[in-house]
């Protein structure tokens, strides 16, 4: 009766070890589980939150350029440019000299820009005596077909050109002798823009210098009839000197 009921109780241990192995197995199985379903949903969070930053990211970056896009081709204002001419012709008219000028002027803004006049000044570089001259007419002669001055519009991202007739304010000349005479000049431009009715008004472009020479002069009698004395970029002349001698 002893040995059977010893019998038994080995059974029933053996059993209840059986039963706390495989609940002991089990559970670190499904620990096992449960921690790669975390693993697995802490990679999707970590590469939902990177999908969310980078699409935040495109978003910024496209509004950043569609405001550039939007300033350049719409809010920004006229930047008005001046390209020295190679060649320019002084004329006599009424006792005062009269210059030629090719004018060619850009814009480099989105919003329009409009010149009023020009404040010019040329100095003689040999003599320092300088005269003011305002612009008049279009044209590339005061005997030829010429127009009135009047202000320049030019649209955004576009330029132009036309020849302008500056005369002088006073009576009197640069030339002190005709013929195989240089004759050195300084040219200081300056360009007055309108700057009403804008949001922001533009700054106004700096003052343009650059100088001219001449090689030769024609007479005053000849200037008057309409055949120029012509003025040389001082750059070209000198090359042209240089190569000659």
């Amino acid at each position: 009766m002893v040995q059977r009921s010893q019998s038994v109780n080995r059974q029933l241990e053996s059993f209840l070890g059986d039963v706390t192995e495989y609940g002991t197995r089990n559970a670190d199985d499904l620990g096992q589980d449960q921690k790669g379903v975390r693993q697995v949903r802490n990679r999707g969070s970590r590469l939902g939150s990177l999908g969310a930053g980078l699409a935040t990211l495109a978003s910024v970056v496209a509004l950043l350029f569609s405001g550039f896009s939007f300033y350049e081709t719409v809010l920004k204002q006229a930047k008005l440019r001046f390209y020295e001419p190679p060649l320019i012709y002084m004329y006599r008219q009424d006792y005062r000299d009269v210059f030629a000028i090719p004018l060619t002027i850009s814009n480099d803004g989105a919003r329009r820009g409009t010149i009023l006049s020009f404040d010019l000044e040329i100095t003689h570089l040999k003599t320092n005596v300088s005269k003011t001259f305002q612009n008049l007419h279009f044209g590339s002669s005061p005997k030829a077909e010429r127009r009135l001055f009047t202000p320049i519009t030019v649209p955004g991202r576009s330029s132009f050109s036309d020849v302008v007739l500056f005369h002088a304010l006073k009576t009197g000349s640069f030339v002190e002798a005709t013929g195989g005479v240089e004759l050195p000049l300084r040219i200081t431009l300056k360009m007055n823009v309108d700057t009403s009715g804008e949001w922001f008004a533009p700054k106004p472009p700096a003052p343009v210098t650059f100088d001219m020479t001449a090689a030769g002069i024609t007479g005053f009698r000849d200037m008057e009839s309409g055949r120029p004395t012509q003025l040389h970029d001082a750059r070209w002349t000198k090359e042209r000197t240089k190569n000659t001698e």
